[in-house]
């Protein structure tokens, strides 16, 4: 009988968090997690190098993420992928509410679409990624996000 461990958390943003987590055949939970990458969004990520009191072998994977950020020069899309994703949508929304360097910001049920405001003037190489960018939202989504009860809990992609 498989036992499922439940934990819940506020993230630094205020979001409640409940976490349900069960242990697995690994091989098993690996290749039912790789054949599911074939038809559906998520990721695989591992390392099977070892070395003593350095480096350990570790595997982190997940399947039908809520949440899909694309962005296009000024340009940021929030998308709501599932329902999971439409339940955060509007926590997501409210956190990036009031950002600086956002220009323009809308939001439906499905979808969270923002314009970065333009660079006005010079500026010294040391403040260059500080300039309004997608990584401006990024570190708001990470601000909400961001928790010390969870090491995985993260943004993953390419």
């Amino acid at each position: 009988m498989t036992t499922i461990k439940q934990s819940q958390y506020r993230t630094r943003g205020g979001l409640e968090v409940r976490r349900s987590s069960a242990v697995d055949n690994y091989s098993d939970a690996m290749g039912r997690l790789a054949s599911q990458l074939d038809d559906h969004r998520g990721l695989l990520l591992s390392s099977s190098y070892e070395y003593p009191g350095r480096y350990t072998r570790w595997d982190i994977g997940f399947v039908n993420p809520p949440l899909q950020l694309t962005a296009n020069n000024r340009d940021v899309r929030i998308e709501a992928l599932n329902r999971r994703g439409e339940i955060l949508l509007p926590a997501v929304f409210h956190g990036l509410k009031g950002q600086a360097d956002l220009l323009s910001m809308a939001h439906d049920a499905r979808t969270i679409t923002l314009e970065l405001r333009k660079t006005e003037g010079g500026f010294a190489e040391e403040q260059r990624s500080r300039q309004p960018s997608v990584f401006s939202v990024l570190r708001s989504l990470i601000e909400l996000f961001g928790s010390e009860c969870d090491a995985y809990l993260g943004l993953y992609g390419a």
